[in-house]
């Protein structure tokens, strides 16, 4: 059986209690997604580029005097960063719900421009209760992000489409990464900025922030509303874009609201997802944020940390592309998340183990290798497992919520007084990841254990209720097979 005819099997599961016929060719829903993919992936994948830069530059501008200009002492900057990630993990899910009210081509624009704001109004800073104020700020207007544009794809793709492109726009962390980098040594190489107060870091936060402005403006201009009424589709395509999700729900989604909350907070596969993801999120964000000063720590001069900084991230974005676009062929994300996770254990471990600089520099890679893709996957296979899409946007902001706060544990494990080696932040992580590994087994099990349950007719009596309730079902329906 070929990989696409998997694919359909797992799709076709799913098709139940649908009134609605497919009356389109495989070349029309083809010509369909490709349309998709060049519309809406370039837009959402700039503007989340613009948001992980926005809120790891602090990172950047650490090594170029931040801490000294702003009088910073002890763990001043890890509060700042800690309560970004406080912040942050608080307004997930009231932004999606709010952007189920206003629409995600309104909402994910202005969540930009805010952040935009923000980054560009810490470039005048004078003190700790500035820097607090700024992170708090950047915190609530970021963390809408992630989960709003998980969902605003969700409402365009399949649940087996969804994987690789949630991915490619989470790679934007990773590309970011690079891209701020290199804008970081280029912004510290040239003239501080007249109009500002003293620090050259201080180009880094009102150059950046500018840019996200200018691209929150086009995105309102750019990000299609919702496909049953979109201008970029014409009225063939709109019908397909509808009728095509339509034909793989297992409910109507309607009277779910308040069955959504608890739906998501009592699945098996959201807690699961979200444990793993903050588990995830501590070596995403540590590294993120204090890989220029581990790499200052090796003897790198400033602005050869931010430069080296660069490869780094170019090949945990390949690598991580590459992993989504096969857990897309082959329909399942347990396995490339299984792959994926060993490297970083690898990677950790001769960070904690080697004090050689070449060898360090190396496991850096690695780290970066194994962590990066495994936030799309999580959050890809705890939506792929949510249905309907009530349920869906509270999962995929839950997930994303719990998520949050692995950063904030991340703040608190690299201490300047275990620089340059970190074996605090190296050996925390490392058990981390080894939770991941066990988690990720513990759900591939489960979801196997819970489809052979359903196949054999076990779950069977959920449908002996009234007519209303097993239309509300969703990913507990009999018929709905389980992503593994």
């Amino acid at each position: 059986m070929s990989t696409d005819e998997k694919v359909s099997d797992i799709e076709k599961s799913s098709q139940v209690n649908s009134v609605v016929q497919q009356s389109w060719t495989e070349e029309e829903e083809r010509k369909l997604v490709w349309k998709l993919d060049w519309r809406l992936l370039p837009v959402v994948t700039v503007l989340y580029l613009a948001n992980f830069i926005d809120r790891t530059n602090v990172g950047n501008a650490k090594v170029a005097g931040l801490e000294k200009d702003l009088g910073l002492k002890g763990v001043q900057y890890n509060l700042g960063l800690s309560i970004f990630y406080i912040l942050y993990s608080f307004s997930e899910v009231p932004s999606n719900l709010i952007l189920k009210k206003v629409g995600a081509d309104r909402w994910i624009p202005s969540l930009v421009l805010g952040f935009g704001l923000v980054c560009t109004c810490t470039s005048v800073i004078k003190d700790f209760s500035g820097f607090m104020g700024v992170r708090a700020m950047l915190g609530l207007m970021e963390g809408g992000m992630m989960p709003g544009v998980a969902y605003y794809l969700s409402t365009y793709y399949k649940r087996h489409e969804l994987v690789f492109r949630i991915c490619i726009f989470v790679s934007a962390s990773s590309t970011s990464g690079a891209f701020g980098g290199l804008l970081a040594s280029g912004l510290l190489k040239i003239k501080q900025l007249d109009f500002l107060p003293h620090g050259q870091w201080r180009n880094i936060f009102f150059v950046e922030g500018l840019i996200t402005i200018f691209l929150a403006l086009c995105g309102y201009f750019l990000l299609p509303g919702p496909k049953e009424r979109t201008n970029f589709l014409n009225e063939r395509e709109r019908e397909i874009a509808v009728g095509r999700l339509s034909l793989e729900a297992v409910v109507e989604d309607k009277n779910v609201l308040h069955a959504g909350w608890g739906r998501a907070f009592l699945s098996v596969n959201t807690w699961v997802c979200a444990i793993c993801f903050l588990l995830n999120n501590m070596s995403v964000q540590g590294i993120s944020l204090f890989m220029p000063s581990l790499l200052k720590g090796m003897g790198y001069s400033t602005i050869k940390s931010q430069l080296y900084t660069v490869p780094v991230y170019i090949t945990a974005s390949v690598w991580s592309v590459g992993l989504a676009y096969s857990s897309f062929k082959i329909g399942r994300r347990g396995i490339p998340l299984l792959i994926t996770t060993p490297i970083a254990i690898i990677g950790l471990a001769i960070l904690l183990g080697s004090a050689d600089h070449h060898a360090n520099y190396g496991a850096i890679f690695l780290v970066a290798i194994g962590v990066f893709p495994q936030g799309p996957l999580f959050l890809t296979w705890a939506t792929n497992n949510a249905e309907p899409s009530t349920v869906r946007a509270v999962t995929s902001a839950f997930v994303v919520s719990v998520g949050s706060l692995g950063p904030i544990v991340s703040s608190w494990i690299y201490l300047a007084w275990d620089a340059p080696r970190y074996h605090i932040a190296n050996a925390v992580q490392l058990g981390a990841q080894c939770g991941i590994l066990c988690l990720i087994t513990f759900l591939i099990w489960h979801n196997v254990k819970e489809n052979s349950k359903r196949q054999a007719g076990g779950r069977n009596y959920r449908l002996d209720k009234p007519e209303h309730v097993v239309k509300q079902l969703g990913d507990k329906h009999p018929e709905f097979r389980l992503t593994i």
